[in-house]
């Protein structure tokens, strides 16, 4: 069941890949840089904290109330706070500015809504922050094999994400695949 969860978020779907969260931060990376780490090391600490702490209110609070429907903002609320905190601690310590706001909050929101207990959660957003990680070999590839030539820029941004969207359809063409014994039953 562990191995399950955690194998759908990170490969079959991937919040990179099928919700899009992230796919501009990739491509602005594509090396790993210290600024990639920085970014990554913040993604880390502000998520951690948050999805607990949003996960508990709506479902400890929010869900005996029946008033689920306000989890995005209590959850962006919690966000905001944490990932001050994280920033200025980040900038304090690293002097790197690693300021970013809607991949962590739209994580943060796929893991609240998506996880049914606490180990949900962990697993969820983990498998997120490391499908943005393992893209970004795959990208860094691409690019180095694409720009070669000068003014290639825009002939790399399309021929990227077409090169996403056949990973896309690699990936979830496995589902009606007649291979694939989980179609038969």
């Amino acid at each position: 069941m562990i191995l399950n969860t955690f194998l759908y978020y990170l490969c079959f779907a991937s919040a990179v890949l099928f919700c899009g969260i992230g796919s501009t931060k990739i491509v602005e990376f594509s090396k790993f840089t210290a600024t990639t780490l920085a970014f990554f090391v913040k993604l880390l600490l502000s998520l951690s904290i948050t999805v607990i702490l949003g996960w508990l209110v709506t479902n400890k609070i929010l869900v005996p109330l029946d008033m689920v429907e306000l989890y995005p903002m209590v959850c962006l609320f919690i966000y905001v706070c944490i990932n001050t905190f994280t920033e200025v601690l980040v900038r304090i310590t690293t002097g790197i500015d690693s300021a970013e706001f809607i991949v962590s909050f739209l994580i943060v929101l796929l893991t609240v809504s998506e996880s049914l207990t606490i180990l949900d959660v962990f697993i969820i957003s983990g498998s997120c922050i490391l499908s943005l990680l393992a893209l970004l070999p795959l990208v860094y590839s691409f690019r180095s094999r694409i720009t070669t030539e000068i003014g290639m820029k825009e002939k790399y941004y399309c021929r990227l994400f077409l090169f996403l969207a056949l990973l896309i359809f690699i990936i979830s063409a496995w589902d009606s695949m007649c291979i694939n014994p989980e179609v038969i039953k």
